[in-house]
């Protein structure tokens, strides 16, 4: 029997997907359903990607504002979506769409545009004959390349002349029609969950991309710029336009990449994207090798290309650039604005900012105060809420057991919150700037052995308390620590093969890190809990956690791996010469020398790859690990406590904001040193 047989594919699926682009029935094979599949997960990219540009690049924009509130304002507002997990920020966009009215009342924003718990619902361009329009696009945007542009202008021509008899577009508004709407495109609240999601999350990391590219202008060309007459659209245009793109395209692109591979979240809202019909597949066939097979095929193959783009667009950009390297930049020279008469009212246009943001914000600040301290209810039922005018906060302390320890028996709970508050401590020893290294790894070590012995029932009146049985906060903070502990030394290993000149070493670490970084951690822990169990056999069932932190252990090693391999090309060559010439081995040159600098160099990149870690935890409910997300979404599944979402996912928000913010901000910090 051979290893992969696809033969299923042609199979009666036997399931429809509920919306796509791409139309299927029950009756139709395998291979056309997960077509459709993939052609829901293009079209959330299709829309997504652009949403995301266009309001990373606004909010971008406006973080560079010299003007202090609203600079503080935008990162009030930016930190929370950076640090808490994109999932359970789904979680919430996804819950907050259902509780809108029903589509009978659907709420207009703008005219064609209805909004209700039925989803979104927009205007629809129909007709086939203004399509070939869209062709000359691109066409004019490649006048630089004439034979090409020629060639899709032919094209548009003849696609023009044979659909010729189809009528001609027009908008297609949705429209009233009894209890529902009638016309326009219908998008289910899945997926106006999943775009509002990715679009708001991404487009934050897109700003940083904007205001990092801005920064990086050399201070040298903005006073030649100014030196030479320009005002400041013509500077905008001219001189920080054409350096910032080169700085912003690679970060950018990779951004539009994890948008992608971010998608295969919908598995977990259940809108049926590319991931979802194959585990669906998977589900009914038991063919999780050739499922799984044909998922990281594809991401695979899209990170490809996507590095190929970029490595094209890198050797193009840098036959032009300017050597910049010891320059003063822009990021140098505008720091934080900082809180003057002159910054908040030196003119008419700043004092009016000042007057209606001030206003909007202390509006915001009052009303969120209320809703959440004065007028909240701290105990009581679900009944005692009803009539509270405020949060809801007695869902979280009636709860509270469930969030932080599962489903863990009541009589081992102190065992687990003790075994927390070490790993707490390890935490803490890890992200300490000034504690020396020999001290991090003997408080790591003591640290970690401690919780272990703990949880082992070495330490203290309780029994051993078995893996399968961890849950909420427990669950979260020992796969976070586990996975940066272990992923550690893995990525100095990655890092070390991928530079080495032997390719026996090279090759193979550079397949592994790239291929990693290319499919979705979601597909990995998926391949994590089918493959392992059908390739090594046993009963699996009660290591779900164990396959869940070795997918997390690979995915941060390998996004390590090349931070280190970057800050190992950082130190300079001399250095290791130097070293050898006075005799030392080159394992000593490497402990000794290179290491400790690449540490310092990796540092502030290394910890944006710990909070990355950190809210991937977040994903391992996905193959049955009752995480601190999955315990808050049993708390919202009950149907007393269901009213109460917001603040169940914003305890959960608060817990991962308090680890993730302080990793940012010492990230930053270290950065800019």
């Amino acid at each position: 029997m051979a290893l992969l047989d696809f033969s299923f594919l042609g199979q009666r699926a036997g399931f429809q997907i509920a919306q796509s682009l791409w139309t299927v029935t029950p009756d139709q094979p395998y291979w056309q359903v997960i077509v459709a599949g993939l052609v829901n997960t293009l079209t959330v990219a299709a829309i997504a990607i652009p949403l995301a540009t266009a309001l990373g690049l606004l909010l971008g924009v406006l973080r560079l504002s010299r003007h202090p509130l609203l600079a503080r304002v935008l990162a009030a507002v930016v930190e929370p979506l950076r640090n808490t997990p994109v999932l359970l920020q789904l979680f919430l966009w996804y819950a907050l769409l259902l509780q809108l009215p029903v589509v009978r009342e659907a709420w207009q924003p703008l005219p064609g545009v209805y909004l209700s718990n039925r989803g979104l619902a927009l205007p629809l361009l129909e007709g086939a004959s203004g399509w070939p329009l869209w062709l000359l696009l691109p066409a004019a945007a490649l006048r630089r390349r004439p034979r090409l542009a020629w060639a899709m202008a032919a094209f548009a021509l003849l696609l023009a002349l044979g659909v010729q008899d189809y009528a001609a577009w027009h908008w297609d508004a949705p429209r009233r029609a009894g209890l529902g709407l009638r016309g326009g495109w219908s998008l289910s609240p899945e997926l106006t969950a999943l775009l509002l999601g990715l679009t708001v999350f991404h487009a934050v990391f897109i700003s940083d991309v904007v205001r990092g590219g801005v920064l990086a202008v050399p201070v040298g060309q903005v006073n030649a710029g100014r030196a030479l007459g320009m005002d400041g659209p013509a500077l905008a245009r001219q001189v920080i336009y054409p350096y910032a793109v080169r700085v912003a395209v690679p970060p950018y692109a990779n951004q539009c990449q994890m948008l992608i591979k971010n998608s295969t979240l919908a598995i977990a809202i259940g809108y049926q994207e590319l991931m979802a019909i194959i585990n669906t597949t998977i589900t009914q066939t038991g063919r999780a090798i050739e499922g799984m097979t044909l998922a990281m095929a594809f991401y695979a193959l899209l990170g490809l290309l996507l590095a190929a783009a970029i490595a094209r667009y890198n050797a193009h950009v840098n036959c032009y650039s300017v050597d910049a390297a010891g320059t003063l930049r822009l990021g140098q020279v505008l720091r934080r604005p900082q809180f003057s008469r002159t910054a908040l009212a030196g003119t008419h246009q700043r004092a009016l900012l000042t007057l209606v943001l001030g206003g909007a914000t202390l509006w915001l600040l009052w009303r969120g105060l209320r809703w959440a301290l004065t007028d909240a209810v701290w105990t009581g039922t679900a009944g005692t809420c009803a009539q509270a005018a405020g949060a809801c906060w007695a869902v979280v302390t009636h709860n509270a057991p469930l969030l932080a320890f599962g489903t863990i028996a009541p009589a081992q709970r102190a065992q687990a919150g003790l075994a927390c508050t070490l790993l707490a401590g390890v935490a803490v020893a890890l992200v300490l700037p000034r504690l020396a290294p020999r001290w991090r790894v003997a408080t790591v070590l003591a640290g970690g052995g401690a919780a272990a012995a703990v949880l082992a029932g070495a330490v203290g009146p309780w029994p051993a308390l078995p893996v399968v049985s961890w849950g909420g906060l427990l669950a979260t903070v020992a796969m976070a620590l586990s996975a940066i502990v272990l992923a550690i030394p893995l990525a100095v290993a990655l890092a070390l093969m991928r530079r080495s000149p032997r390719r026996a070493l090279r090759w193979p670490a550079a397949a592994l890190i790239d291929a990693v970084r290319s499919i979705p951690l979601v597909v990995q822990l998926l391949v994590a809990s089918f493959w392992i169990p059908i390739f090594i056999g046993g009963d699996w069932s009660n290591a779900k956690f164990q396959l869940a932190l070795l997918a997390i252990v690979l995915h941060t090693a390998c996004m390590l791996a090349e931070v280190l391999r970057g800050a190992l090309q950082a130190v300079p060559g001399s250095q290791r010469v130097a070293a050898m010439a006075l005799g030392m081995r080159p394992a000593a040159v490497l402990a000794a020398v290179v290491l400790p600098q690449a540490r310092a160099l990796a540092a502030p990149a290394a910890l944006g790859v710990f909070v990355g870690a950190v809210k991937d935890t977040s994903l391992v409910a996905s193959i049955g690990v009752f995480d601190v997300l999955a315990a808050a979404k049993a708390v919202v599944a009950d149907t007393a406590w269901r009213p109460y979402f917001v603040e169940v996912y914003c305890f959960v928000g608060l817990f991962y904001l308090l680890v993730c913010l302080p990793l940012s901000w010492l990230s930053r910090r270290l950065a800019r040193h």
